[in-house]
C-alpha cells in the first residue's frame, strides 16, 4: 500500500472512536466509503480523469444568499440546472448522462435520481444532503464577492465541495490565503493532523483570489481534482438506484 494512503487509512481508523458529524445529512457509511476511496486514489490519473471532471459551468448569473433561494432557484429551471453550482458534484457518468438528455421530463426524472443517489434514507421525502448543499451555495455567495463571484469563485467551489475549512488564515507577505482541512467534504472530522490537506488561494487584484498550487494561479492542482473526486463518490449512498425506481 502507498505509504501515503496507509497513513491516511491509520488516521481515519484511530479515530472512528471520535468521529464529529460536521453536518447531519453525512452517514457514518459515507465515512467508510471514504477510506476506501481514499486508497484508490492512488489508481486515479491526473490525464484523462482530470480533464473530464466537469470543471463547473460559469454561466449562471443568480447569487442567492438564503438557503431556500438558492434551491429554489437553481432546482426552479430543469434545463439550466446542470450549469449551476451542482456541476461540482457531477461524476463522470453522471454528466455524460446528463448531456444527453433532451426533454424537461427526462430532466426533471434525472434531478430527482441525482439527489436520491445522495439521500441517505429514501423512505422519507426529505433531502438533507440537498438542503446541506444549498446552505454551503447560499454561504459561498455571502462571502466571495470577488469577480467571478459567490459559488462561481475557486474558493466557492472549494466552499461547497469541502464545506467550511478548520483553519484559515492570510499571509499577506506572499498575498496567500491558505485553508486547512482535516475534514473531507463533512464526511469524517479527524483528530489528528496526520491527514490534513492545505488548499491555497492567491490574491491576483483587489478582493479576487485564484486557486494556487498548479502551473499558475487559476490552474487547479492535480491532487485538489482527484480529492474533489474522493469526496463526490463517498457521497453516492444509493449506487444501484436506478432512475425512475
Amino acid at each position: 500500500m502507498n505509504p501515503e494512503c496507509r497513513l491516511c487509512y491509520v488516521d481515519l481508523v484511530e479515530s472512528v472512536g471520535s468521529v464529529e458529524s460536521l453536518e447531519p445529512s453525512m452517514s457514518l457509511r459515507r465515512a467508510f466509503n471514504l477510506v476506501a476511496l481514499t486508497a484508490a486514489a492512488t489508481v486515479l490519473s491526473a490525464g484523462p480523469w482530470a480533464a473530464t471532471f466537469s470543471p463547473g459551468a460559469t454561466s449562471g448569473v443568480q447569487m442567492p444568499t438564503d438557503p431556500a433561494e438558492a434551491m429554489a432557484a437553481f432546482e426552479g429551471d430543469v434545463e439550466k440546472w446542470g450549469n449551476g453550482p451542482v456541476s461540482y458534484l457531477f461524476l463522470r457518468e453522471e454528466l455524460e448522462e446528463w448531456k444527453e438528455l433532451e426533454t424537461d421530463e427526462e430532466r426533471g426524472e434525472f434531478i430527482r435520481w441525482f439527489w436520491d443517489r445522495r439521500d441517505d434514507d429514501l423512505r422519507d421525502h426529505q433531502h438533507p444532503f440537498r438542503e446541506g448543499f444549498y446552505t454551503r451555495v447560499a454561504t459561498a455567495n455571502q462571502r466571495f464577492s470577488g469577480f467571478p463571484r459567490g459559488w462561481r469563485s475557486d474558493r466557492g467551489r472549494v466552499w461547497i465541495i469541502f464545506g467550511r475549512p478548520d483553519n484559515l488564515r492570510t499571509d499577506f507577505a506572499t498575498e496567500l490565503e491558505i485553508w486547512s482541512y482535516r475534514t473531507y467534504g463533512g464526511i469524517l472530522r479527524s483528530s489528528s493532523v496526520m491527514g490534513e490537506m492545505q488548499v491555497a488561494f492567491i490574491r491576483v487584484r483587489v478582493a479576487t483570489w485564484k486557486i494556487n498550487g498548479g502551473i499558475g494561479p487559476g490552474a487547479w492542482p492535480f491532487y485538489l481534482l482527484n480529492a474533489f473526486d474522493i469526496v463526490n463518490q463517498a457521497l453516492i449512498e444509493n449506487p444501484s438506484l436506478q432512475r425512475g425506481q
